[in-house]
């Protein structure tokens, strides 16, 4: 009986121990495989951006080729207009010779040179005077000289016509000077100045009116 529970109880032990075996062997298994995981993960990013960088390439190599192909398409017509500006002159001197296929005279080519110095003066000319000038008719011009007239005869009557109590300075002086406690001769003949300036004002209010006549007659 000893025996026999004996050899039951070693059968039972042994049994276990070979089950944890499995147990273990399997959970060693199962950590063994998560790195591969990880492992295909990891390539798998790997190939997309390798991927993504091929395309990258491809695209910008396209890119490159188009510029290339498109300077090449300007550089063709730059020489193109070159060739055909090349053709031009040569027209243009052949054009210089005359009809028997002599060159002109030094007297004729000096004379087209005076032409054309001549007519590049007259176009700075004309600019300069369309810049300075402005062309207007005569009967406008005459319209708003008679209307500034008209303002300003209304502006004086208003600030020196009758019913004013406005006067002049030089009056005002000399009616100061003759009604003071200290009566004194006119301005006029106390400051002799006075008179040269009005003077002098009426001369270059003269010279204004004759300059502006002048202007409206041409």
């Amino acid at each position: 009986m000893a025996t026999k529970r004996r050899g039951g109880f070693g059968a039972r032990r042994k049994r276990n121990m070979e089950v944890k075996a499995v147990v273990d062997l399997g959970a060693d298994s199962s950590d063994d495989d998560l790195p591969e995981e990880v492992t295909f993960e990891k390539a798998k990013a790997d190939a997309v951006r390798s991927m993504r960088n091929a395309l990258e390439t491809v695209k910008r190599d396209k890119e490159l080729l188009k510029e290339k192909r498109r300077k090449r398409q300007e550089l063709f017509q730059q020489q193109k207009k070159r060739k055909l500006l090349s053709e031009d002159m040569l027209e243009e001197i052949e054009s210089a010779y005359t009809k028997k296929g002599k060159p002109l005279d030094s007297e004729e080519q000096e004379k087209e040179e005076s032409e054309e110095d001549e007519d590049s003066e007259e176009e700075v000319v004309n600019a300069r005077l369309k810049e300075s000038y402005k062309a207007v008719r005569l009967k406008d011009q005459i319209d708003a000289n008679t209307r500034q007239e008209s303002a300003s005869d209304f502006i004086r009557s208003r600030l020196y016509g009758p019913g004013t109590n406005r006067t002049t300075t030089n009056q005002m002086l000399s009616l100061k000077n003759k009604t003071g406690n200290n009566k004194t001769a006119a301005v006029q003949f106390v400051n002799k100045n006075w008179g040269s300036e009005n003077k002098g004002k009426a001369e270059k209010l003269k010279k204004r009116w004759v300059h502006s006549q002048t202007v409206v007659a041409n």
